[in-house]
């Protein structure tokens, strides 16, 4: 199912924008985002970007992850949210683009970043 997936630089500039604007206060704003993907597409092109080979992904039924969520915590909080993934899960952000000017960097841009990209004072990220 496509799924709204958000890059933590564009969290960080809407968070600092909407703090510093009055309008922002009091309720709730969606990030902007590049469009959904699968997580299968997500998982294709980080592995291109990375220049590895696609990985295979297999669904576990719903079951796996609550009958693990009595013992691990991790796989309980996984459980509870997996509503987000058995129908599509987009996110509209476009009230908060036109209010505040805010733009989703293009999901490429954000995955190449994460993978491999350079930092602005010149430090790698992510794979050496």
């Amino acid at each position: 199912m496509p799924h709204t997936f958000t890059f933590n630089g564009d969290v960080a500039n809407a968070l600092v924008t909407l703090a510093e604007d009055e309008r922002a206060w009091g309720r709730a704003w969606h990030v902007p985002s590049p469009p959904a993907v699968t997580i299968r597409e997500l998982a294709r092109r980080y592995a291109l970007a990375a220049g590895r080979a696609p990985i295979k992904l297999i669904q576990l039924p719903r079951f796996v992850m609550r009958t693990a969520g009595l013992v691990v915590p991790i796989a309980r909080e996984l459980a509870e949210m997996d509503y987000q993934w058995y129908a599509p899960f987009r996110m509209d952000a476009t009230e908060t683009a036109d209010t505040f000017g805010l733009t989703a960097t293009d999901l490429d841009t954000a995955i190449h970043d994460q993978v491999g990209g350079e930092h602005a004072d010149g430090a790698r990220l992510g794979r050496s």
